[in-house]
């Protein structure tokens, strides 16, 4: 199986690729693109291919990565970055005309999941428990509220703002109300429980991994332990009965007013899925089997019940 894992130089990235030459290295060649040299990428020490390709804001990239793609006879694609995945949709005619497959959202659970206040309308519509967000005249001036992208991931451009300020803002053109959403503040007490919830889904059986994060540094989770959260396995289960779910997919959840509600709906393999795979839920080698026809074991999904906690430390990589 050709494999093509794009950004290169994610955590995530550098995961698929270990558990490809772990576990598959007879059966895979692994091609890895990103938007910086080789000698700036981890992950191309372990690729077989390695492509510099322009940013996927870029003009023209959808059309670049078709034209690789096609010229190296790709079967599979994993897109790491959410605002490329559109582009590898595989109900998108330009990108199935190539035949490859992909483990990229369909386009319309794309637009439902992937757009936070498209989210924010399916789980109040199905009564599922999500984060409140704000319509501009429900703002309080006095009031602390939590801001981020509507389409955007991990922490970026993320701030707390009064509602004054907001307001303030919006009228002089620095806060972009269409760009941007306004949610509940739920860190009130200085203290806040996050929990990334990853999963595999082979349309039959539904496998989920919870954890808590314990450290986050740029939105990415460095320390955490595992726990059992059946409320969050019930609205994850109720979301691949309403839509069409990708193969591997994660949901973080937040613990507000004594609720555990859904706090960002993430369809590509979390940041920290190394993290799930050290405590024993091997995320990728079930993925990439499932990709190459191969039987997925039970055992690989047995969480180790003795582990307290999962730390991610630097590794030196010499290029």
């Amino acid at each position: 199986m050709r494999l093509w894992v794009t950004a290169g130089g994610t955590g995530s990235a550098w995961h698929i690729a270990s558990i490809a030459k772990k576990y598959y290295a007879d059966k895979i060649t692994l091609y890895i693109s990103d938007i910086n040299d080789a000698e700036l990428v981890a992950s191309s020490t372990l690729a077989d291919f390695f492509f510099k390709v322009p940013p996927v804001k870029e003009t023209g990239y959808a059309e670049y990565m078709y034209d690789l793609l096609r010229e190296n006879q790709i079967d599979v694609i994993i897109p790491l970055i959410p605002w490329e995945q559109r582009f590898f949709a595989p109900d998108l005619s330009a990108f199935a005309s190539l035949g490859v497959k992909s483990i990229a959202p369909v386009s319309v659970t794309d637009n439902i999941l992937n757009h936070k206040k498209n989210l924010y309308r399916f789980c109040v519509l199905h009564d599922l428990p999500i984060i409140r967000q704000y319509e501009k005249e429900e703002l309080e001036a006095e009031r602390i509220y939590f801001c981020k992208p509507a389409e955007g991931f991990g922490a970026m451009d993320a701030c707390t703002m009064s509602g004054q300020e907001i307001l303030e803002r919006c009228k002089s053109g620095a806060f972009d109300w269409e760009r941007m959403i306004v949610q509940e503040y739920c860190e009130e007490d200085g203290s806040v429980q996050e929990v990334t919830v990853e999963a595999f889904w082979d349309q039959k059986k539904l496998r989920t991994i919870c954890r808590r994060r314990l450290e986050s540094k740029s939105g990415v989770c460095t320390k955490a332990s595992v726990m059992k959260l059946p409320e969050a396995d019930n609205v994850i289960q109720k979301i691949v009965e309403l839509l069409e779910l990708p193969m591997v997919f994660n949901i973080q959840f937040v613990h507000h007013n004594d609720c555990w509600k859904v706090m960002d709906v993430n369809l590509r393999l979390a940041a920290g899925t190394g993290l799930s795979h050290a405590a024993g839920f091997q995320l990728i080698r079930a993925l990439l089997a499932k990709l190459l026809d191969l039987p997925v074991e039970e055992d690989w999904f047995q969480i180790d019940e003795r582990i307290k906690t999962i730390l991610r430390v630097y590794q030196e990589i010499v290029i």
